[in-house]
């Protein structure tokens, strides 16, 4: 629920940034819908930044806007100092080989009339690297490299693959080109929790190797928790909190993300003035958010300066790198419950 303030952003350091981002898609009806408003934020190199939220926040529509896929209706988007969103064709094409994507659904993602050695060599082909033995060679590697054997896997279509060796084969694919940036949206939200730990360390091993700067979306706490240096949570399109990852799932300020975190299943009972962050009702309809702050029909803090005032992202005193956008931050006394990282 930030307001349009930037004051969060430090404008050094980052290799990503981006400023007041706004995507609206029309709905039935020609009623249009804000899946993104005024969204800010940084990546710094070489950290991954958690995405967290519930369905329906903008996290999704988010990774794609900062790729332009499409391009946000308005803001900025800036990588290595570059203006993202004011390139086109060619150029920007050029400035996507530094920056990949690894998407949800593995399945859907990977063309089923291309071989799995075919889906992993088109990045070198489009981007115009190498002969095609060079390519096949790279590919080969890579596929090693991502725990898949080329040699018995390559000529085989995505569909004949488990969807744990589908997600290989896209961060295969991903990481052909040697990407700076790696955008993952829900990457083990569709593997069984067994895949799910062997994906996360496949993608912690990588971002070693090669250096990267990831974007990590999940709406799985404990995934993200266990990955992420920051964490942003969303709300309805809005940034609700940012904060290093120990800080915020250790003293979250926002009620919605107390909320996020009391949901996460523990072996611990609840004390009572945790119970008591929890959110009521259900989320409102993208097509009608509420006036002023977004959460407020949901908060147990809420007043009436929350229904006319929209509250803006402000730092938490005495925390460095922590900030939350609202009148009525919790206190520094009422720790949330902590999920376990994932086995």
């Amino acid at each position: 629920m930030a307001g349009s303030g930037t004051d969060h952003l430090r404008g050094d350091g980052a290799l990503l940034s981006a400023r007041k981002l706004v995507r609206t898609f029309r709905a039935k009806g020609g009623r249009r819908v804000q899946a993104l408003s005024d969204v800010s934020f940084e990546l710094l190199r070489g950290e991954t930044l958690g995405v967290v939220g519930e369905s329906g926040s903008g996290k999704s529509t988010l990774a794609r806007a900062l790729l332009c896929l499409p391009a946000p209706d308005s803001g900025s988007v800036h990588f290595d100092g570059q203006p993202v969103h004011t390139l086109r064709g060619a150029k920007l094409r050029e400035l996507r080989f530094r920056m990949q994507m690894v998407f949800q659904d593995p399945m859907s993602s990977l063309n089923p009339a291309h071989s799995v050695l075919d889906v992993v060599q088109m990045p070198l082909l489009v981007a115009g690297r190498g002969n095609a033995a060079t390519r096949r060679e790279v590919a080969m590697k890579m596929l090693q490299r991502v725990g898949l054997d080329g040699a018995v896997l390559g000529n085989r279509r995505p569909y004949e693959l488990s969807g744990g060796q589908c997600q290989r084969v896209s961060i295969a694919r991903a990481l052909v080109l040697e990407p700076e940036l790696l955008v993952c949206d829900e990457p083990v939200s569709a593997l069984d929790v067994s895949v799910q730990a062997q994906v996360l360390n496949l993608l912690e091993d990588a971002k070693q190797a090669y250096g990267l700067t990831m974007l990590f979306i999940s709406h799985d706490l404990s995934v993200v928790k266990g990955i992420s240096d920051r964490v942003m949570v969303m709300y309805l399109g809005k940034v609700c909190e940012i904060a290093p990852a120990d800080a915020l799932y250790s003293r979250p300020r926002h009620p919605y993300t107390a909320t996020l975190l009391a949901s996460v299943p523990s072996m611990t009972p609840r004390r009572r003035s945790e119970r008591e962050t929890v959110a009521r009702g259900e989320t409102p309809s993208p097509m009608a958010v509420p006036s002023g702050c977004r959460f407020r029909t949901r908060c147990p803090r809420a007043s009436e300066r929350c229904a006319i005032e929209e509250p803006r992202i402000t730092p938490v005193a005495g925390v460095d790198g922590h900030f939350v956008a609202c009148h009525h931050p919790i206190e520094v006394g009422r720790p949330a419950p902590t999920p376990a990282a994932p086995a």
